[in-house]
């Protein structure tokens, strides 16, 4: 019998240990996530610094500055050769929709966006339980990082 309840207890321990790694496994990917996106923001700063503009969209990619589209992983660099990020962020998650990347249509403002794993987090904006931000070919996203100059709701509609 105390074998039994011993069994029991060490089950409903490793039940709650696997669960709450799980759900930390998916917290540490969303402060990946987020920090990429932020990252990859700040290389765009930097390039509407040095041009004016920000790079074009295409399909809800980056375009360098002779309109070749920048895979996400790719590296991101302007047509003078200048490598404003080594390496793009790329969603490697299984199940999770890429980046997406728009500009407006004067190339004056960019938005980056991505879904997070965890829809609790704070910075994770959901309506009707979907993500609050649709771009992309109709692609909800509930977590966004934009040009400092324009408001995430100003580009609402706008599609790469």
């Amino acid at each position: 019998m105390e074998l039994l309840v011993v069994i029991a207890i060490m089950s409903v321990l490793t039940v709650i240990t696997v669960s709450q790694f799980t759900t930390a496994r998916k917290k540490a990917r969303d402060v990946q996530r987020k920090g990429d996106l932020n990252a990859l923001s700040k290389a765009l700063q930097m390039y509407f610094a040095d041009y004016g503009v920000v790079p074009a969209s295409s399909g809800g990619k980056l375009t360098d500055g002779s309109g070749t589209v920048i895979e996400w992983g790719g590296e991101f660099k302007d047509r003078a050769n200048y490598v404003y990020m080594k390496v793009t962020p790329d969603e490697k998650t299984q199940g999770m929709p890429e980046y997406c990347y728009v500009t407006t249509a004067d190339l004056k403002a960019f938005g980056l966006f991505a879904m997070l794993e965890n829809t609790m987090d704070s910075d994770c904006q959901m309506s009707g339980g979907q993500g609050a931000y649709v771009h992309c070919g109709g692609t909800h996203y509930c977590y966004s990082v934009v040009s400092p100059n324009i408001s995430v709701e100003s580009l609402a509609g706008v599609e790469p």
